[in-house]
């Protein structure tokens, strides 16, 4: 029997994003941390990093960097669960809950490529690093088993034949943070145990998730081969036109949101090389056909047909006078999306 690895898609809308593992090998651009000697002038502001006791301030409108005063500093004692911290970015001193200041990470870890490896795991250093991760175009980061993926919003040279086979037989303790990387732990991990594997993709509308899963797709199909030609990207890339066409649409969240959940396998033979494939829809939005939210389209395939059908085959569809009020075409507009 053939092992199968199967990838899934979800729609499922949550907060914040999680997804998976992702890495790259070391003759790939990576940032990996190399031990080196330190200087006097170092190991100083390391020292005085250490006696500050930065902290973050947690607010109403997320937090902001301050530094902890202790009672010899102060000048006053404070009653049981309240301290004193003085704001960074305008010198301010306050009393605060101490339920709402948390510890702050030294700078080597503002763009430590696991969550898991901060040396004060909180909310706000969480979310720091992920900042200044993505302000450096590193849009994966290790979160343990998982991996979080940051939408960058525009497109990154970081996907192509090329560097998938740069991530091609590595092991996952040499590969930075990457989709790719995904991809080859969950196959390496198939041909070492012979056992299925799964990846699952989660977080809200626009996050990401159908982009990184083509991705998955096109890495596993270019390194692991497959059998007479079974799957190629083409083939790849013609499922998604299809199935982009009869199941995605314009939201007032993304212009082109996945509104069903696929389930997509891939059966593998001994060598390695992909023997078959499938894919099965779940759960499509049907009622988008027939009623939408105000201002949002049906799915691309009506405009799609619409652009191409000639008068005889628009009155037979009765779709030749679309300004009465019609169930299944919202006359498409120009709509911008905040950034």
């Amino acid at each position: 029997m053939p092992v199968i690895i199967t990838i899934v898609i979800s729609i499922t809308i949550i907060t914040g994003v999680a997804g998976m593992i992702i890495a790259s090998c070391d003759n790939l651009l990576t940032s990996i941390v190399m031990l080196q000697a330190r200087s006097e002038e170092q190991v100083a502001a390391a020292r005085a990093w250490l006696q500050a006791e930065s902290v973050w301030l947690v607010h109403r409108g997320g937090f902001c960097a301050a530094r902890q005063l202790r009672e010899t500093d102060s000048g006053e004692a404070l009653p049981d669960g309240r301290v004193r911290v003085k704001l960074e970015h305008n010198g301010d001193v306050i009393e605060v809950d101490e339920d709402d200041v948390e510890k702050a990470n030294p700078p080597p870890y503002d763009r430590c490529e696991d969550l898991a490896q901060l040396r004060h795991l909180n909310e706000s250093s969480v979310l720091h690093t992920l900042r200044q991760r993505y302000g450096s175009n590193l849009i994966h980061t290790y979160a343990g088993a998982a991996m979080v993926v940051i939408n960058p919003t525009s497109p990154l040279a970081i996907y192509s034949e090329k560097v998938i086979q740069m991530f091609k037989g590595c092991k996952l303790e040499d590969m930075p943070p990457h989709i790719y990387s995904a991809a080859q732990a969950s196959y390496r991990d198939l041909l070492a145990t012979r056992r299925d594997q799964s990846i699952v993709f989660l977080g809200r509308s626009g996050a990401g998730k159908t982009t990184n899963f083509r991705h998955i797709l096109h890495y596993l199909a270019l390194a692991a081969g497959a059998a007479n030609k079974v799957l190629t990207v083409e083939k790849l890339n013609a499922i998604s036109t299809l199935l982009e066409a009869f199941g995605n649409s314009r939201t007032v969240m993304n212009t082109n949101a996945t509104r069903f959940t696929q389930i997509f396998s891939l059966d593998f033979d001994h060598s390695g090389q992909i023997a078959s494939a499938s894919v099965q829809v779940y759960m499509p939005e049907k009622t988008r056909v027939v009623r939408r939210p105000e201002g949002e389209p049906n799915y691309h395939i009506f405009y799609q047909l619409l652009s191409g059908a000639d008068n005889d085959l628009r009155r037979a569809l009765g779709l030749d006078n679309l300004s009465e009020p019609n169930l299944f075409m919202t006359p498409l507009q120009r709509v911008s999306f905040p950034l």
